[in-house]
């Protein structure tokens, strides 16, 4: 049984991308708990959610932005 998400202690979980996964994210992620997984799904879509209306962008900005962050920009 899955306890709260709410209880769960996520300050130390920072993943470095959000768009391609690194390889220390994926090490990050295989390393936590079944808990811990759900409440940064958890935390992740509340903080999407709470951000509000997403901007108009085009499909070709939206490409150029995945892009800069998989080379690090």
């Amino acid at each position: 049984m899955m306890s709260d998400t709410k209880t769960v202690d996520l300050s130390k979980v920072k993943f470095s991308s959000t768009v391609f996964p690194t390889d220390t994210d994926m090490k990050l992620w295989e390393s936590l708990t079944p808990e811990q997984r759900k409440a940064v799904e958890v935390r992740d879509e509340e903080e999407g959610y709470n951000s509000g209306i997403a901007q108009q962008r085009s499909m070709q900005e939206l490409i150029a932005e995945a892009k800069a962050e998989k080379n690090g920009g």
